[in-house]
């Protein structure tokens, strides 16, 4: 698969794979989520499958493929982890940081998330925690 992933295939791969519960998505589904257009949506789907990353029968629900599967868990594991650091370790309220989440998740490796949920993880079982929260405040 010679794949071009942008940040906006990137969101439709996140999306189909939020909303999927293993019964496959509906293409409004999709619009309303993203809050664009079915038309915009109808494209984005054919560009998927192109890529191979998700099928679709004709007016049919949408599922990712296994290619599909592993990219859109990927990019929602980057989300879950950078919204988690911003609001724990950074203390960012969680409305920010899921808006902030999803434009670093686009740029980010998935060694480096990796390596903020460690410092992450070490970070919250130090006992000074609460001195380094009031630090990043200053």
């Amino acid at each position: 698969m010679n794949a071009k992933f942008t940040p906006s295939v990137e969101d439709y791969l996140e999306c189909i794979y939020q909303i999927n519960r293993g019964q496959g998505v509906k293409s409004t589904d999709i619009a309303i989520k993203l809050s664009v257009s079915k038309p915009s949506v109808h494209r984005a789907i054919t560009n998927l499958a192109d890529m191979g990353l998700l099928t679709q029968e004709k007016y049919s629900l949408i599922y990712l493929t296994e290619d599909g599967q592993k990219k859109a868990s990927e990019i929602n594991t980057k989300h879950e982890t950078l919204s988690s650091f911003l609001q724990t370790i950074l203390g960012i309220e969680r409305e920010v940081a899921e808006i902030e989440a999803c434009k670093m998740e686009h740029g980010v490796s998935m060694n480096t998330v990796k390596k903020l949920a460690n410092l992450q993880k070490m970070l919250s079982n130090e006992s000074d925690m609460e001195r380094l929260k009031k630090n990043m405040e200053d």
